[in-house]
């Protein structure tokens, strides 16, 4: 019982064995994400004011796709921290965005790139915690928050002015056509590790809060991007269990002898059935009296195949024929072709031309049929 159980347990052991090794190659891991990101739990990802905004039902999704796909609706909100890299067009596309009706949160610590907010850099960044001044609630005191950035926005550029430390202007809003463009210096205030610190939401929140409208955080700049396809929507460690798996299927289906490709006839029967169908049709054509007949319908056969092949004339002398086919054949496949020609050539001066000398010639003729075919 044992000896006939014994190759299915290898197989299954086998089995499970590379399955634990793959499972060991490509277990998921924490991935070390970029700074700024929401979905990242590190102390530089933006998970926690995600889940805070969450909880105060505020209408917060992400946003992975190309700034051109933005809803064309109005009264949205899109929250961008810390891009890495913005081109002109992006630029161009994200103000018609906001022009028809929506709101731009930028939070950059070098906005240098935003032309409607004109800032200055400082001799040297300060780091430490400073009084921060709310300019839209100038009743309300106390806001304390760590401005790392060494850039201050004007404040003579025609922009409201929100924001402000002993230093300058922190945060800025402007109107664009039918919404606005808000920028802030301070994109560290949104990091996990800093987030909850000092008035750092307090006084950001203000501005995230939308009872109404959704308000999408930009993740397509920070590298994270929809992925086209069914495939895209699993992690890597499931798709290589898959394929493991799938393996195993294939293993399970050889174990079980189903057949993967062409079925091959055993060439013995083929030689035996093959010898005995040219040998019985040589028969018929000898009992009629056809068998230079059917010689003569094989010589003009191959020659029709030459024409088409070569451009041989169909009474083109044996020499003509040979010297056309040097021209494209190899030397044995020339030397097939010779003996053919001589086989007829044997069969017209011959007193009698008997089945087995018509099988035998049939075949010579078969493989020279077979190389102009292939050609």
């Amino acid at each position: 019982m044992l000896k006939r159980n014994k190759t299915p347990i290898a197989l299954v052991l086998s089995v499970a064995a590379f399955l634990g090794i793959g499972w060991l190659l490509v277990r998921p891991d924490l991935p070390d994400l970029p700074a700024y990101v929401s979905v990242s739990a590190d102390r530089d990802g933006t998970k926690a004011l995600y889940t805070l905004l969450e909880e105060k039902n505020v209408p917060v999704k992400r946003w992975q796709k190309p700034w051109r796909f933005l809803p064309k609706a109005s009264g949205q909100t899109l929250v961008l921290l810390q891009p890495y890299s913005l081109t002109e067009r992006e630029r161009e596309e994200i103000a018609g965005w906001v022009e028809r009706g929506n709101e731009l949160l930028v939070f950059d610590s070098s906005p240098e790139g935003w032309t409607t907010f004109p800032a200055a850099a400082l001799d040297e960044p300060d780091p430490g915690v400073v009084p921060v001044t709310d300019l839209r609630r100038p009743a309300e005191t106390g806001f304390t928050g760590s401005v790392a950035s060494a850039y201050r926005l004007d404040a003579s550029s025609g922009m409201e002015p929100v924001l402000r430390d002993a230093r300058g202007v922190i945060g800025g809003h402007l109107a664009v056509g039918e919404g606005s463009l808000s920028l802030f210096v301070v994109p560290e205030w949104t990091m996990n590790e800093h987030v909850l610190e000092h008035s750092h939401f307090e006084l950001l929140w203000p501005y995230l809060n939308r009872p109404s409208g959704a308000l999408w955080v930009d993740e397509y700049h920070h590298g994270l991007q929809d992925k086209p396809g069914l495939l895209a929507v699993y992690p890597d460690w499931l798709l290589a269990v898959l394929l493991q798996l799938l393996l195993a299927v294939l293993l399970w289906l050889w174990r079980k002898a189903v057949r993967f490709g062409p079925a091959f006839t055993p060439r013995a029967w083929t030689v035996r059935r093959g010898d005995e169908t040219l040998l019985a049709a040589a028969g018929w054509y000898e009992r009629g009296s056809l068998t230079r007949e059917a010689l003569a319908h094989q010589e003009r056969y191959v020659r029709s195949r030459l024409r088409a092949r070569f451009g041989v004339r169909t009474d083109a002398s044996d020499a003509q024929v040979l010297a056309a086919a040097k021209r494209h054949w190899d030397k044995a496949a020339v030397d097939r072709l010779a003996a053919l020609l001589a086989c007829w050539r044997a069969a017209e001066e011959a007193v009698s031309y008997t089945p087995k000398q018509l099988e035998m010639d049939s075949r010579k003729a078969d493989e020279v049929i077979r190389n102009l075919e292939k050609e």
